[in-house]
């Protein structure tokens, strides 16, 4: 067996990692931007079933989290590339792979917003809705009161 075979197969498999890393954030930025979308159209049960999809997005993004731990110590410099164009390609996929990174980071951050202005706006209208019915009940009160003390008065008069 040739020496270099095994840190080739080593750098290959870096790259393939690299490759589904990437897959898979390009999968959870569209599911993102859909996030956004069904939270905006207040669509709970679209949103509950996006985000199981999403959950098993992550898991597999963690698997290949973890297989990357394996690479963090080595030397970048010591690896052995089937070519240096394979390396820049690799370079080109991790550099790819922080930006969708920082754009997940945002684009969840802006949907967190959406989902707690809508919570305020239902709880405001919640309140709005027991503070009328409260209302209600108070003026049917006084009115029933009313009625009351009418036809007391009529039959003593």
């Amino acid at each position: 067996m040739d020496a270099t075979a095994i840190p080739t197969s080593s750098t290959e498999r870096l790259f393939e990692l690299f490759e589904t890393k990437l897959h898979l954030l390009t999968q959870m930025q569209s599911m993102a931007i859909e996030q956004d979308e069904l939270v905006g159209q207040h669509d709970m049960s679209g949103l509950m079933s996006l985000l199981s999809r999403k959950q098993q997005l992550m898991e597999s993004l963690q698997s290949v989290q973890n297989e990357l731990l394996q690479y963090q110590h080595e030397d970048p410099e010591k690896r052995i590339w089937i070519s240096p164009a394979r390396r820049l390609e690799c370079q080109k996929k991790v550099k790819q792979c922080e930006e969708l990174v920082q754009k997940l980071i945002l684009q969840e951050n802006r949907s967190l917003d959406h989902m707690n202005l809508q919570r305020d706006a239902v709880q405001s209208q919640l309140l709005q809705n027991a503070a009328a019915d409260q209302i209600q009940k108070a003026y049917a009160s006084t009115l029933d009161s009313e009625l009351d003390n009418t036809s007391e008065f009529i039959i003593e008069g």
